[in-house]
């Protein structure tokens, strides 16, 4: 914990970027516990549900490159302040649902939560090599990791308390004021001058054409640069759909599988959380040999969810769960670090929007279609067939990152 501090304290533009990303996810955890909770409520509808996630994955498709490209052009800091600031009111918008005939309300909000999201997420994550220096981006993305094993653990649980005793209302009302002093906390951050999202003078002035252009030889040119980045662009188009089955697994496991109702959700929850947090911090091991513990730490998350389908007992599962969140975290950690040194720094917002697109446009699909295939096959089958889809797919990049002599040191 003391070198988490140590590294709080010396990068201190990243400091205020962690504090609002750990504000602005425990607020966004409230919500969306309460917002199920009230929809639930008001209409005891699956298929309400069904709609409200299905509204929340359809902004990635066209707000994440979106954003990453704006992020390319503009003030990243302004972008992520302006972000909070329009989902803060959006965020009261639901106290106004009173009735089954106003959830309407929930699908519109719930609609332009997630494109302020998908238009914020990729602008913070280019910033972070910005304001990190290169020798600590390994452990800095450890540290992202542990924050969203945090957050999940506080946000689902605390989330799922305040909403049972307190009521949802508040859980509205906490959410908006978290993205108010996410904001706050971001406008504090000092950027470098030389940073290239504030170019937005520069870019207006070319032809569209131009543009175009020059965007499409930029991609050819992250494409070309290494097999590890090309590997990892065709994996975050296919390991979705076994991640897509885990997300609609989670819930079903705890309460049909196990039979352990609410509480097996959230103990699921929390030990997802905790191997995140204790993944992340044995992340700076493997600053030596961070494409081997990518390639392997996905395999083993494949190979722990296929046996996670198959035990007998709830303890069980529980501890293959963890595990497969420890392997999860350390390989996305040295995912990240990697491809923030192999991608040019000025091309960083376009790459990690479109690259978020793909994966959560493509999960959510594989959601959804994980929901009727529930219909014609057990669970167990289900999850055996999910973790065989990561297990095989890690395998099959496996020969491509190795056999990658180029090393990600780019500006």
């Amino acid at each position: 914990m003391n070198s988490r501090s140590s590294l709080l304290k010396q990068e201190k533009g990243y400091r205020q970027l962690f504090l609002a990303g750990l504000v602005n996810g425990l607020g966004d955890r409230f919500s969306q516990v309460a917002s199920l909770s009230l929809i639930l409520s008001l209409t005891g509808s699956g298929m309400a549900v069904g709609i409200t996630f299905a509204v929340r994955l359809i902004p990635n498709l066209v707000f994440g490159p979106l954003g990453g490209m704006l992020a390319d052009r503009f003030s990243r800091k302004k972008i992520m302040v302006l972000s909070d600031l329009i989902r803060a009111f959006v965020a009261l918008s639901f106290l106004f649902v009173h009735q089954a005939s106003d959830i309407w309300i929930v699908y519109v909000s719930s609609f332009f939560l997630s494109a302020g999201e998908a238009i914020y997420a990729p602008t913070r994550t280019s910033s972070i090599p910005i304001l990190v220096s290169k020798e600590r981006l390994l452990s800095v993305n450890g540290l992202e990791e542990r924050m969203v094993g945090l957050v999940l653990i506080l946000g689902s649980i605390t989330g799922g308390v305040v909403a049972a005793f307190v009521g949802t209302t508040f859980s509205f009302i906490v959410n908006a004021v978290s993205f108010v002093l996410s904001a706050f906390l971001l406008g504090a951050i000092v950027f470098p001058e030389s940073h290239f999202g504030d170019t937005g003078q520069q870019h207006s002035t070319k032809k569209r054409s131009s543009q175009l252009s020059k965007t499409w030889k930029e991609w050819l040119t992250v494409w070309r640069s290494s097999r590890f980045v090309r590997a990892m662009m065709m994996g975050s188009m296919m390991w979705p759909i076994g991640y897509g089955v885990f997300n609609i697994l989670l819930s079903v496991y705890a309460v049909q599988v196990y039979e352990q109702g609410d509480l097996g959700i959230g103990l699921m929850y929390g030990s997802l959380g905790f191997g995140m947090v204790i993944g992340s911090s044995v992340t700076a091991r493997f600053m030596d040999n961070m494409k081997i513990a990518v390639v392997t730490g996905f395999i083993l998350e494949g190979v722990l969810h296929m046996g996670m389908s198959q035990v007998p007992n709830f303890g069980l599962a529980i501890i293959l769960l963890l595990c497969s969140a420890l392997c999860s975290s350390v390989a996305n950690a040295c995912n990240h670090t990697l491809l923030m040194q192999a991608v040019p720094g000025r091309f960083q917002g376009r790459f990690f929007g479109l690259m978020s697109a793909m994966y959560n446009t493509i999960m959510g699909v594989t959601m959804l279609s994980a929901g009727f295939m529930l219909e014609i096959m057990s669970p167990r089958m289900l999850g055996l067939l999910g973790g065989l889809v990561i297990m095989i797919v890690s395998v099959g990049m496996t020969f491509i990152v190795l056999t990658d002599k180029s090393h990600a040191n780019h500006e």
